[in-house]
C-alpha cells in the first residue's frame, strides 16, 4: 500500500496575488489532475488547506513514488486561469511511504510521508521524496 502526502507550493501567494477565488480555481485544477490520474481503486482526499492525501493500493513505495512524480510532472504542466489576463502556474511537492517497509499503521505511514512531504518542501519544493 502506498501512501502520497502532497501539498501546493506557495499556495498562500497564490491567494495573495491572485484573490481567494483563484485559488479556489487552483485545488480544483489539482483535485481534477488527481482524479484523472488514478487507477479506478486509489483514494484521493483533501485533508485541509493546499493538503491532499493519495492511497495506493497494491503499490510498493517505488510504484507509489512513480505515481507521485507523473502526478508531479502533469502539475507542472497545468495553466490555470486567474481570472485576469494571467495564467497562474504551480508546483506540488509530495511526501511518500508505502506499507510495510515504513509502518504498520495509517498513522505512522502519515507520519513518514509527511516528514518526506516537508524534506521535499525544505529541499527547494517542486519536488517528489520518498522513492526505493
Amino acid at each position: 500500500l502506498g501512501l502520497l502526502m502532497i501539498d501546493i507550493d506557495f499556495f498562500k501567494d497564490v491567494n495573495d496575488r491572485y484573490g481567494h477565488a483563484a485559488g479556489d480555481a487552483v485545488l480544483r485544477a489539482l483535485a481534477g489532475t488527481l482524479a484523472r490520474s488514478l487507477r479506478g481503486g486509489d483514494v484521493c482526499g483533501r485533508l485541509g488547506g493546499e493538503e491532499f492525501a493519495t492511497v495506493l493500493p497494491d503499490q510498493d513505495r517505488e510504484g507509489a513514488a512513480a505515481t507521485a512524480e507523473r502526478l508531479r510532472a502533469a502539475v507542472e504542466n497545468l495553466n490555470v486561469g486567474s481570472g485576469g489576463k494571467e495564467w497562474i502556474r504551480f508546483s506540488v511537492s509530495v511526501g511518500v511511504a508505502a506499507y510495510p517497509e515504513d509502518g504498520a499503521s495509517l498513522a505512522s505511514l502519515m507520519k513518514r510521508a509527511d516528514a518526506r512531504l516537508y524534506h521535499a518542501k525544505e529541499g527547494g519544493r517542486n519536488a517528489v521524496i520518498g522513492g526505493g
